[in-house]
This record gives structure tokens, C-alpha cells and sequence, in this order.
């Protein structure tokens, strides 16, 4: 049973002595594990007292359980390591955490998470937005490559393949995009070339920006939420204390009715099947890439015109392409979809059968996915990323991403009606607050075109004759 001692301070405020006995060490001397809990201010003493003993107990279960080896005077770093081991997220999402982590550990991970205050985590915020900041600020343009490319007749893929890197990398370094040192060098190295050669390495001295800020803070936030219900500390500073970074929003980039139409009027004449069914699955759903990359052939319902969205697709550094579970379980959904996408479905999986026929013994894939390598295992997800770049240049078309085909089907959605709470459903949102935010543009201009509709209703219209003075 644990041993509660209550103390008066000068003050006039009690604290709560709370010690348990776990067992016997080495010699027979027992092993003792003992906290202060404190009352918040304003609660009476009876309800104190309750309270404390309610603590105790939960402090004995810790104990027992060896939680209690993590207490207030943890430092941040020291807690945020057992939470990163013990947390459930996305392999891509423990990789991006693990590289923020490195700035906050040097800020604040030195610091006891009970003596964490506000003012640290301003400091550390502010200090994000100084110039020198960024640890990969580093990166490369090339206005040689396409010409090197165009020369030695090498095409996106096959450059890509000999450089290790994603077909996307090798688009967007040849048509001078930013890409970082690393994945300059690899094609450098592919070209049998130094990288200066070919390409510019340019030094970006500015500070992080607002949303990546934003990220450590919620990262930050995250971590102390657990220690606080945990018992460990009373409060999380981080959401109670603390004044988040605000970032200025922005609009979702998407594509215009007339624009969304031509493009899908173009799909429907693209030779390439992958890239006509990839894109517009992408614009018909709204579904993420990472979910348009997950699914397999028995998510389909081809009699009630029905995909099920249950696992996404994802490439990891080391591992490969993996399977992970939907961003949240709100992205686990079905979704009704109109009958020209199982006309092209049906199309679609004719010529992944006879794929599958002409591969043989080679073929390697064992989950059916719908979108495959040559060999049945699943493409990259920046493989659609590299369809949808050849298809905007083949057609000279604006640039637009598969994350602006899930806008645009949102948006689309919106303007002709849909509520948000049924969107919501559809998109796989964890909150509408969320589309509300994202799609204010759309939500104001159906707000419009149903204030039009109501005038056409309930307004008195005048008679020809009355407009003629004649009565």
C-alpha cells in the first residue's frame, strides 16, 4: 500500500509525500519509489485529500509497472526518446519526427520537462526563424542535365535506375528545380561526372519557415501531452502556456472547373493506361497518393461502383516500399464512384492481366496491387508524381500535383453542393473543421450560389404588364 504524508508550506498550501515499497534489493533492503504531488490552486482540502490518494495509486501502478523510472526531473530528451520508442506512427512520420527532434534536443533537451517553461519554447521558436538555421539549406539546380540527357539519349527512368534516386528527382533536376546535394551527387556519380560539373550548389542562410516551426511545436506538444497524462507533470506548457507559431494560411492550390474538365477530357484519349487511371482515380475520389498506392484489386466492388480505402503505400529510406495504415482512422472508407471510372478500371485491369500473363515466372508481386512495377511489386509513390509531370509536359499544360487533384475534387465538391460533413466522409478528414479551413473559397461562393437560389425562390417576381405601367 503506498504511504501518503501530507505537508503544510509556509504559503499555506499542502503537497502530498507519496511513497511506495516495490520490493526487495540485493541484501534484503527494500527498494522505495517516492513523488510529491501538489494540489492546483483554489481546490479544497477534502477534495485534496482524495485526490492524493487517487494519485498514490496511480503512482503504484507506475512504480510496478517501472514507468516511474521517468519522473518530472526527466530531461526532455531523455522522455522524448521513450516516447519516440513507444509511439504509434507512421514509419515516414518517425523518420521526419527524429529530424526535428535533433534541433529541440539541443534547445531544450538538457532541461528537466517539469522546469520547462514558455519562455524556452518562445526562445527556441524565435531563434528557428534566424538566418543559418537550416542544417540542409544546401541544395542544387542543373541547367546542363537535359541537354546531357537529350545527348547521351538517356530517359528520365533509366538515369534514375543507374542514380538510385526516384524518377521525380531526376524530372525535377532536369528541368533546374531545387534538389539536395545528396541526390545532385548520385546523378553526378551516374554520369560518370563530378557534381560541379554539372550541377550549381547554391547556400539557403534563411531560418526555417512558419509551418516547419509550427511542426516542432506540435512535436513539442505531443511529447508533454503524454508525460502530463502520465501523471509525470501536471501541465503541458507546450498547449497551455505556450503562444503557438502562427503561420499564415494559405489556399489550396487546385484546378478550375474548366480546367479539371479539359484535363480529364485528355486523360480519357492518354494511350498510357497507368496514367490515365491513375489521375483520374485521383481526380474522381480525391484520395491521397500514399492511398491511391495502396490499393488492390479486391478493394474493389465493380457491382455497387465501390473502392474501399484500407492501407496506403509508402517508400522509406533502407526499407523500401512498405505498406502502413491509412494517415488516420477516418481514412478508412468506401467510396462511391462514378460509372466511367469502372468503364476505365475494367480497361485498366485487362492490360494488368496480360502484364501479369507476359511476365511469367517473373512476375514477383503478391499483394495485386493496382498500380505495379514491370514485375507486379508496387511502384514508388513519387511514380506517380513522375506520370503526372510527363503527361503536364507532353500537354503543356499549368502544373499541378496529385495533392491539387484532392483539392480540386474537394473544391469541386463543395461548389456543386456537397456538405461538409459528407466530404468529410469521403476524404478521409479526421475534423471538418479542417475542409473548412482548407476550402473557405469554395464554402463562400456555394454560400453565394445558395443566397442566388433562394432570391430565384421566395423573391416576388414583377409581371410583364406591371412593368409596363399597364393594370
Amino acid at each position: 500500500m503506498p504511504n501518503i504524508t501530507k505537508r503544510l508550506n509556509k504559503s499555506g498550501s499542502a503537497s502530498y509525500l507519496i511513497r511506495v515499497y516495490i520490493e526487495q534489493g540485493a541484501g534484503g533492503k527494500q527498494i522505495t519509489k517516492s513523488m510529491t504531488w501538489r494540489p492546483p490552486a483554489g481546490m479544497r482540502p477534502s477534495a485534496a485529500d482524495k485526490q492524493a490518494e487517487k494519485e498514490a495509486v496511480l503512482f503504484e501502478e507506475r512504480a510496478r509497472s517501472g514507468v516511474v523510472s521517468l519522473d518530472g526531473k526527466t530531461k526532455f530528451a531523455d522522455y522524448a526518446a521513450r516516447w519516440m520508442e513507444t509511439a504509434q506512427i507512421a514509419p515516414t512520420t518517425r523518420a521526419r519526427y527524429a529530424e526535428l527532434l535533433k534541433r529541440i534536443n539541443l534547445a531544450i533537451g538538457h532541461k528537466p520537462i517539469e522546469k520547462l517553461q514558455a519562455h524556452h519554447l518562445e526562445a527556441f521558436y524565435q531563434n528557428l526563424k534566424e538566418a543559418g538555421i537550416k542544417e540542409q539549406g544546401r541544395y542544387a539546380t542543373s541547367a546542363k542535365l537535359k541537354g546531357i540527357m537529350g545527348k547521351r539519349k538517356l530517359s528520365l527512368g533509366a538515369l534514375a535506375r543507374f542514380a538510385g534516386v526516384a524518377p521525380a528527382t531526376v524530372a525535377t533536376a532536369r528541368d533546374g528545380k531545387r534538389i539536395s546535394i545528396k541526390k545532385a551527387a548520385l546523378i553526378a556519380t551516374a554520369l560518370q561526372a563530378d557534381v560541379k560539373d554539372i550541377f550549381q550548389v547554391w547556400d539557403n542562410t534563411t531560418g526555417l519557415s512558419d509551418k516547419t516551426i509550427l511542426h516542432h511545436h506540435r512535436l513539442i506538444s505531443a511529447i508533454l501531452e503524454k508525460a502530463k497524462r502520465s501523471r509525470i507533470i501536471p501541465f503541458n506548457v507546450a498547449r497551455e502556456h505556450t503562444t503557438a507559431p502562427k503561420v499564415q494560411r494559405k489556399e489550396a492550390v487546385y484546378l478550375d472547373r474548366e480546367q479539371a474538365r479539359h484535363i480529364v477530357g485528355l486523360l480519357f484519349a492518354e494511350d498510357d493506361t497507368r496514367v490515365k487511371t491513375a489521375i483520374l482515380l485521383l481526380l474522381y475520389s480525391g484520395i491521397r497518393r500514399g492511398e491511391l498506392c495502396g490499393l488492390e484489386w479486391r478493394d474493389f466492388d465493380f457491382d455497387r461502383q465501390m473502392i474501399h480505402i484500407n492501407r496506403a503505400s509508402q517508400y522509406q529510406q533502407g526499407s523500401g516500399i512498405t505498406e502502413v495504415p491509412t494517415k488516420n482512422m477516418s481514412s478508412e472508407r468506401s467510396i462511391k464512384l462514378p460509372s466511367v471510372m469502372f468503364t476505365v478500371f475494367t480497361e485498366y485491369r485487362a492490360w494488368w492481366a496480360n502484364q501479369k500473363l507476359m511476365m511469367g515466372d517473373a512476375w514477383v508481386g503478391d499483394k495485386d496491387r493496382l498500380f505495379i512495377q514491370y514485375n507486379g511489386n508496387p511502384i514508388n509513390p513519387d511514380t506517380i508524381n513522375y506520370w503526372l509531370d510527363q503527361f503536364i509536359e507532353k500537354h503543356n499544360l499549368p502544373h499541378f500535383t496529385p495533392h491539387s487533384c484532392r483539392h480540386t475534387f474537394s473544391s469541386l465538391q463543395i461548389a456543386n453542393g456537397v456538405d461538409v460533413r459528407t466530404l468529410q466522409a469521403r476524404t478521409g478528414h479526421a475534423q471538418a473543421s479542417t475542409l473548412v479551413n482548407i476550402y473557405s473559397h469554395a464554402i463562400k461562393t456555394a454560400e453565394e450560389a445558395a443566397s442566388d437560389i433562394l432570391d430565384d425562390v421566395l423573391t416576388p417576381k414583377k409581371t410583364e404588364g406591371a412593368k409596363e405601367g399597364i393594370g
